[in-house]
């Protein structure tokens, strides 16, 4: 099922309570680390969301790869994925940008493609749902 991207924006902003806005604002929002407490607020602050829709199932699929990951290597600070996960969800869903900072992965952006050297292709992964294509195809598409 196909979302508005409009629409979804409107469900993300929705987990955001004005007291957690507040803080994000104040950047007293507990553990969050700057990029995903700036992202939070860009997507808070966005007017009109693109153009196009967001396919709903995929980013359930997402949320609960995400949940999952987060678990396993994250168990000692709960109270952060929510933070890490909303970021992920617009950026990805919304934005259409990589769901990781330029500084921790390297990607890079060649006109309107986004490449990861980062990028893992393998079950499991959480790259599959990043806008972000592999370093192979900048590769392929630098010799075209």
């Amino acid at each position: 099922m196909t979302v508005a991207r409009s629409e979804y924006l409107d469900e993300l902003r929705k987990q955001v309570s004005r007291r957690e806005r507040e803080d994000l604002e104040n950047a007293a929002a507990g553990p969050i680390s700057d990029f995903n407490r700036l992202t939070l607020l860009r997507m808070l602050r966005r007017g009109e969301a693109p153009e196009g829709g967001v396919d709903a199932e995929q980013a359930e699929e997402l949320r609960l790869a995400l949940a999952a990951y987060l678990e396993r290597y994250m168990p000692d600070c709960p109270q952060g994925h929510k933070w890490i996960i909303l970021s992920c969800l617009y950026l990805a869903m919304v934005e259409r940008e990589p769901m990781h900072p330029q500084s921790a992965t390297g990607w890079r952006k060649s006109g309107e493609a986004y490449f990861c050297p980062a990028r893992e292709d393998t079950e499991g992964s959480i790259c599959r749902w990043c806008v972000c294509r592999s370093a192979e195809d900048a590769a392929i598409d630098r010799k075209q």
